[in-house]
């Protein structure tokens, strides 16, 4: 009877197990036990059954813990995930700075100040570069020279020996037979025309400009330099233009052209020359000044059309 009773008590706490925790339904059963006088062993039974008809989790409840579980863990891997991107580009800013510090150039050594005799090398090294000097070979062009190299072709001769077959030779020269003289002078034609050919073929390889500066750097290897003076020949160019008269120059052409100083030598005729111009008035030089002024603005169109610059002109005064 006690027993029945007993089961039904827990049966109806087993009903409101729902909303009741496990401390409380034990604490319950603890409490019948007492007034129903229930012993140790039935109340582990008891207690056993209490136990399996605990309420026991839904499997959506389940789901949704594990699903929540899953987004935790996501979120945490996109945060590490979202570090770890977030940290690369530092690493490629280092990088980028290590490119740009590792393609700074090397300041360059500053180079010691030519030294005046150094310049002077280096100039007349350039000058003579434009100077031209490879002109074409001429061939001999006078009678002298063609039956000398003619006469003394394939032999070698010391100096000494060479000085006495030269007296042989002008003696030879001297008697040489007319028909000899004149297959000479035709050698000598032939070789002028053929020199002049080459000679021409040569300055028109170069432009006109070329062979100005040419000209301009002989002169100055001359005047600075010492050079030796057979290789500063000015190089005739029928392309440069002409340089200009003066007035003294324009009456000197026209009193050599009136044919008065053709008996006399010519020092004698240029000092008479000069003497009439100093003692000619103002109003006949006028005439030779207005010709040298002409003559200058036609140097000048040239230089300009030719050379491509412009002609420096003097003061008025300082021309003659």
């Amino acid at each position: 009877m006690l027993y029945s009773i007993a089961r039904a008590a827990i049966g109806r706490l087993t009903s409101a197990a729902a909303a009741t925790s496990s401390r409380r339904i034990v604490a319950a059963n603890a409490l019948t036990h007492q007034k129903l006088g229930i012993s140790r062993f039935s109340y582990g039974a008891i207690r056993s059954f209490a136990a399996a008809g605990r309420p026991k989790t839904s499997a959506k409840a389940a789901a949704t813990k594990k699903t929540v579980k899953k987004t935790t863990v996501a979120k945490k891997t996109t945060k590490t995930a979202a570090k770890g991107t977030a940290k690369k580009p530092t690493t490629a800013k280092k990088a980028t700075s290590k490119t740009k510090t590792a393609a700074k150039p090397k300041p360059r050594s500053r180079q010691k100040p030519l030294s005046p005799e150094k310049k002077a090398i280096l100039e007349r090294k350039e000058l003579k570069k434009t100077a031209l000097f490879e002109e074409p070979k001429a061939l001999p062009d006078s009678h002298w020279t063609i039956f000398v190299m003619e006469q003394t072709k394939g032999k070698k001769d010391s100096p000494v020996g060479l000085r006495e077959r030269m007296s042989q030779l002008a003696e030879a020269f001297r008697r040489l037979p007319a028909a000899e003289v004149q297959r000479l002078e035709s050698v000598t034609v032939d070789n002028k025309i053929t020199n002049g050919e080459e000679y021409k073929k040569w300055v028109e390889s170069h432009t006109a400009q070329d062979v100005n500066n040419a000209n301009r750097a002989r002169q100055l290897l001359k005047r600075k330099y010492n050079f030796p003076k057979g290789q500063l020949k000015v190089i005739r160019d029928s392309r440069l233009p002409k340089k200009p008269t003066t007035a003294f120059l324009q009456f000197t052409k026209s009193r050599w052209a009136s044919g008065e100083f053709a008996d006399r030598k010519i020092s004698e005729s240029a000092k008479i020359i000069g003497q009439e111009w100093k003692k000619l008035p103002d109003t006949e030089r006028l005439i030779f000044r207005d010709l040298a002024k002409t003559d200058l603005e036609r140097y000048e169109k040239e230089v300009a059309s030719v050379l491509n610059r412009a002609v420096f002109r003097r003061p008025a005064s300082s021309r003659v």
